[in-house]
Formats: structure tokens, C-alpha cells, sequence
């Protein structure tokens, strides 16, 4: 495939991801996708065979998490960094990305058809997670009742917890910056797993270039 046919189709998946995080999967149609790529019609069925495979396609672009995840289980982390670097990587990442994320959410919540597609992405981190939990709780660092409401709650506050929530109506505050999320999320998880130590991180991103990309965001307050 030569250089200007994958052009056309990174325009594409752009162009879907934000339509889709606009208006949900349903509401986007293909003409609209390839008139926001300035591509043809027929382009999406040719590269993609339809509308489900561009989303596909969207998901596989823009989450990082299976390999974000593959490369944290090597470096043999004791459980608080474990945790600690995995809730600044997802809320760094939900900061670099809110389309995607927002994309998540929707089939998160609504359980729709695609909701199988998106788990198969983020399945691995929240592996790790509940690796971390259990692990944290044998050793005697956590402190919490049911491991499964614990990861309901742990994932409900990394996810979640942005701008661009249902809550936005009722929020009176200026919404922090990037750093500020991180350390809030991250004050409530480990307050929440009844940790009371120092957190630890594992040190360099996971994701390269994801720290930058997600304090230089103009579009993190409301």
C-alpha cells in the first residue's frame, strides 16, 4: 500500500473517532466520516468493508492498553507501584485522548454490540489491576472487603472522572490540570484499596510521548 493510500485511511479513522465520540457509533454515518476525511464514498467500503470495520479499525489506532500492558507486566512491580503507575497511565491517556475515551465510555456503559470489541482492548489493564489488588491484599498493603466492588470502584474513578461527565452541570470549580488529575484520582484509589503509604510509580511512561501529548491538551477545562 502506497504512502498515499495510507494517508487517506489515517483520515478516515480520524475522521470516524471524532464523529463517533461526537454523535455515537449510530448517529455517524459513512458519508458523513469521508466527507470530515475529504475521502471518497467508496474508499470506506473498499478499505474497510463498512461502517463496523472503520470502528474496529478506530479502536486499534487510538488504544494503546494491550501493549501499555504487555510492557508493564515485565517490569515486575511490587502492587502499590503496580497500581500508582497504571491510574496515571489511564488518566494521563484519558487526557490525551478524550475522543477516544469518550468512545469507550459510550460502549462501556450502554452495552451496546461493539462493548465486546473495546473489552478485548482494555481487558489486559484491568488484569493487571486486579493482579495488583490481590497481590497488595495478601502482602498486607490494601485493606478492602470484596476484590470485585473494589475494581468496579477503582475503575469507575480512573475512567470516568473527567470533564467531559454527566456531572459537568453541577461542577463549580475550575477543572485542575493534568498533574492535579493524577494526584486527586490517585489520593482517592489509594485512600479507597486502604493503602497508607507513599505512592510509587515504576518510573517512565509507558506509552512514549504520552505525558507530553496529555499536559500540552488546550481543551482539559470546561
Amino acid at each position: 500500500m502506497g504512502k498515499e493510500e495510507e494517508h487517506v485511511k489515517t483520515r478516515i479513522v480520524k475522521a470516524a473517532k471524532k464523529l463517533m465520540a461526537e454523535k455515537g457509533f449510530e448517529s455517524t454515518t459513512v458519508r458523513e466520516i469521508c466527507a470530515e476525511a475529504d475521502a471518497n464514498l467508496s474508499l470506506v467500503s473498499y478499505y474497510y468493508g463498512g461502517k463496523e470495520h472503520v470502528f474496529e479499525a478506530v479502536l486499534d489506532a487510538f488504544i494503546p492498553i494491550a501493549q501499555a500492558s504487555e510492557t508493564l507486566g515485565r517490569r515486575n512491580l511490587d502492587p502499590v507501584e503496580g497500581i500508582c503507575t497504571l491510574v496515571r497511565e489511564i488518566v494521563l491517556y484519558r487526557g490525551s485522548d478524550p475522543g477516544i475515551s469518550r468512545i469507550i465510555h459510550q460502549e462501556m456503559v450502554r452495552q451496546t454490540p461493539r462493548t465486546p470489541l473495546v473489552q478485548q482492548r482494555i481487558m489486559p489493564a484491568w488484569k493487571l489491576i486486579r493482579g495488583f489488588l490481590e497481590e497488595g491484599r495478601k502482602q498486607g498493603d490494601f485493606h478492602f472487603r470484596s476484590l470485585d466492588m473494589t475494581m468496579v470502584q477503582v475503575l469507575g474513578s480512573v475512567l470516568f472522572g473527567d470533564n467531559r461527565s454527566g456531572l459537568v452541570p453541577i461542577m463549580v470549580e475550575r477543572f485542575p490540570d493534568t498533574d492535579t488529575q493524577v494526584s486527586d484520582v490517585l489520593a482517592f484509589v489509594l485512600g479507597g484499596i486502604g493503602y497508607r503509604g507513599e505512592a510509587r510509580f515504576s518510573g517512565d511512561p509507558i506509552v512514549p510521548g504520552l505525558v507530553p501529548r496529555a499536559r500540552e491538551r488546550k481543551d482539559d477545562r470546561p
